[in-house]
């Protein structure tokens, strides 16, 4: 798969949430990461890389400890 590299991010909330689950797939599963570890995945992929954190966190698709020292990835509910 080729680098993930963007530009700006998308208005539409589909979009968006489609571009964050890509993002999200370049973060490892099942570690916890510190914060210059999360940026070191997303700096490469956008230059406002904070607000990519954000959006992450705001969409779920990461979670971190209320102190900021923790990331790591949600792993998404399975229903039957």
């Amino acid at each position: 798969m080729e680098p993930l590299h963007l530009t700006r991010l998308p208005r539409k909330q589909k979009r968006l949430l489609l571009t964050l689950e890509r993002v999200v797939a370049t973060i490892p599963a099942d570690q916890r990461l510190t914060e210059p570890e999360i940026n070191d995945y997303l700096r490469p992929i956008y230059s406002d890389y904070p607000l990519l954190r954000r959006e992450l966190i705001d969409y779920h698709f990461l979670d971190r400890t209320p102190d900021g020292t923790a990331y790591w990835r949600v792993t998404p509910e399975r229903t039957a």
